[in-house]
């Protein structure tokens, strides 16, 4: 067995069970396509334990499609996939889709060409995965009433460029569509919890630095930051008190 079959069955298992992630394409499609597609894998003596995977989508980069097998939660998995998202964002050109070595003119001289020009985005209305987001450098943007949506409604999905809007709403209608004909209590979930979700971003500024999680070992004998336990406990707490009814959340992405 292939590895990307060993992958490919993994996710037909695991996908169908949590609804907040895409369905599964089958394990023939999903073997077809996975060496296509920017993932992240993380191994535990050999076997999956943690699966993401990167797209662009116009001008943003999206985290997505993020899973931790249930019986290895609370190991920090979740962690690990932000920081080697992170560690790709910054490094991969062809992620960005730019030339190797970046965009480099030579008319000015530049002797270290930027390769991350695309903002990192991600959704998510877990808190233990909005936790790790905050811990890999990312920061959620808060819902606020914005002049795009003519100050009627809270929104942060309105701070994304307009292009990137466009075409993160066609993503999502294209999949809904699907959805119709392969998986339509989907549809439902998604419709109960669409208001849950949150948006959490790193923009080509913030690629070079360190997400605050790398140094919290280190820092905890001195004390760990307070700004950034106290962004990850606010995020933590905000997530949790997002329904007033809340049930289990088992699913970390973001909302397809």
């Amino acid at each position: 067995m292939s590895d990307d079959h060993q992958v490919a069955q993994w996710l037909d298992e695991h996908l169908g069970k949590e609804l907040d992630l895409r369905s599964s394409r089958g394990v023939q499609k999903e073997t077809r396509l996975g060496p296509k597609t920017p993932r992240i894998i993380i191994l535990e003596d050999g076997n999956i334990a943690g699966y993401a995977e990167m797209r662009k989508i116009s001008t943003a980069i999206e985290l997505a499609t993020v899973l931790v097998d249930p019986k290895l939660r609370g190991k920090g998995y979740s962690h690990q996939l932000v920081h080697q998202a992170w560690e790709r964002w910054r490094q991969d050109p062809v992620l960005h889709r730019s030339p190797l070595g970046g965009e480099v003119d030579l008319t000015k001289g530049e002797k270290n060409p930027q390769i991350v020009q695309n903002p990192l985005i991600s959704f998510t209305r877990n808190p233990a995965m909005a936790a790790a987001l905050v811990g890999g450098g990312f920061t959620m943007i808060p819902r606020k009433r914005r002049p795009s949506r003519l100050w009627l409604w809270k929104s942060d999905f309105a701070v994304l460029p307009i292009r990137v809007q466009i075409m993160v709403a066609f993503d999502r209608l294209v999949r809904s569509t699907r959805f119709l004909f392969s998986s339509p209590n989907r549809i439902t979930h998604y419709l109960r919890h669409s208001k849950d979700y949150r948006l959490f971003v790193r923009i080509p500024e913030t690629a070079e630095r360190p997400p605050p999680r790398m140094h919290m070992r280190s820092e905890r004998e001195g004390g760990v930051s307070s700004d950034v336990m106290d962004q990850m406990e606010a995020v933590a707490f905000t997530m949790a008190e997002v329904k007033p009814n809340p049930e289990k959340i088992v699913a970390w992405d973001e909302g397809e």
